[in-house]
């Protein structure tokens, strides 16, 4: 699918479709759907069902947002490359860094790859401290799971080493803290017979790590050598950015001549969606 196009309003037979594709795809059970959501298991069963006569709205965009999560393919090189590293890291058992600047569309690649079954997709962020991050992991498999710092990271490693072939995606790993590099480094010691684990960021990322390395900071240079091979993403090729113009109906080609020159998808997509709203 490479058109832009936005979800309004909640189409509740789309969602109930959603939920049983999202299922069957990530072989996730409706108890395991509902902890990731964080809704109760008795509403996933009944909007699958059809019960739907109280069930707030707020519960439905819940659903919504994990079964859809509104992104949009676009078959490009790059996202043929992350598919290539993620399927590497999960076969191989290895940890592999991602690296690209804002925009490049790696999140949403990571996103979409995250839709196949034991892999699993968790975002950092300045708020979270190491109990809130290692909860997101526990929900986004479906665990219900509360404890310390060092229960959450055994049962992670404890479930992980259970399953076939598992793969864990941190996005925004730039902004992974000292504590949390030494926190996923534990949990890298405990899965690494088992478990391929894809760590995805902003160029600096691979930079701060060799930098806290040089500087011979607590756990970095062991964390760097753990990672196995790094990758980092092109952009947009000029026929790439082409074939988006035309699947949107761009067809002025003074338009479609500047475009080309884009290399990172967001910025792209902001334009073509501009261009958009000016003909309206």
């Amino acid at each position: 699918m490479t058109k832009l196009t936005q979800q309004s309003g909640l189409d509740k037979e789309l969602i109930r479709n959603a939920i049983q594709d999202y299922c069957k795809t990530r072989n996730f059970s409706q108890s395991e759907l509902a902890t990731q959501a964080g809704v109760s298991g008795a509403t996933i069963n009944k909007m699958i069902k059809g019960n739907w006569e109280d069930i707030r709205d707020g519960l439905w965009r819940k659903v919504f947002i994990v079964v859809t999560d509104g992104v949009v393919l676009i078959e490009t090189s790059d996202h043929a490359a992350v598919k290539k590293l993620c399927r590497r890291t999960r076969s191989q058992k290895l940890m592999t860094g991602l690296i690209g600047d804002t925009g490049m569309g790696k999140t949403t690649s990571l996103k979409i790859l995250s839709r196949n079954p034991n892999t699993y997709f968790v975002s950092f962020d300045k708020t979270m401290r190491a109990k809130q991050f290692f909860g997101a992991v526990l929900r986004e498999m479906g665990i219900a799971f509360e404890g310390s710092v060092n229960d959450m990271v055994n049962t992670i490693a404890n479930e992980l080493n259970t399953q076939a072939a598992p793969l864990l995606i941190i996005d925004e790993s730039g902004k992974l803290t000292h504590n949390m590099i030494l926190y996923l480094h534990v949990l890298r010691d405990k899965t690494d017979k088992n478990t391929g684990i894809v760590l995805a960021g902003m160029p600096y990322f691979k930079n701060n790590l060799i930098k806290f390395s040089n500087k011979q900071k607590e756990g970095y240079a062991e964390f760097f050598r753990r990672v196995n091979l790094w990758h980092e993403m092109e952009g947009l090729t000029p026929q790439e950015a082409q074939f988006i113009c035309d699947e949107n109906g761009i067809k002025d080609q003074q338009i479609v001549k500047e475009l080309r020159k884009k290399r990172r998808f967001g910025d792209l997509v902001n334009e073509i969606l501009l261009h958009k709203e000016a003909q309206l």
